[in-house]
């Protein structure tokens, strides 16, 4: 017991109770090392298949937030640009075809590309966040760590949509 007191292990201190309690109950060292190895060794394999699954979701999260949502959120930009030129041109064709009689007009109402832009900026931060907070707690089992990786994430989306927002438009 003090041997394992020595140490900050919880695997150790686990593996000297159940070695002192079956030492207790009457059965063989030998074969109670035997076992106890066993279950470390299968302990150890069922960490690495939970890290290899988490890395995917990490991996997912990362992509998604860094890569996808500035691309995606830039190529919205210049769709709302294209519309609002495309509308702006074709409103004397509407004037004339509603005076013909057609139903067909085009007016100024709808989104401002400044105040997509602004929505996107923000939207990407708060997806940033909680994205690094999530990956944080996926792979450390703790939210607090995720605050380091915050600015990081927060940089390299907006820095993404605005170059891409550039190369697009």
């Amino acid at each position: 017991q003090k041997f394992s007191d020595k140490y900050d292990s919880v695997l150790l201190k686990r593996s000297i109770s159940l070695l002192i309690e079956g030492i207790e109950a009457g059965g063989e060292i030998g074969n109670l090392l035997n076992k106890i190895a066993i279950i470390i060794e299968e302990n150890k394999i069922m960490r690495q298949e939970m890290a290899a699954n988490v890395t995917t979701y990490v991996i997912f999260i990362s992509f998604a937030t860094i890569a996808a949502a500035p691309v995606l959120f830039a190529l919205s930009g210049v769709l709302i640009k294209v519309i609002t030129n495309l509308g702006s041109s074709l409103s004397d064709v509407g004037s004339a075809s509603s005076a013909a009689g057609f139903g067909i007009s085009f007016s100024k109402t709808g989104i401002n590309y400044k105040d997509f832009r602004i929505f996107a900026i923000v939207s990407l931060l708060i997806t940033s966040f909680f994205s690094a907070i999530i990956i944080a707690t996926i792979k450390k089992g703790n939210a607090k760590l995720g605050f380091r990786y915050i600015p990081l994430f927060m940089v390299i989306t907006v820095a993404l949509f605005l170059a891409a927002d550039k190369i697009m438009g």
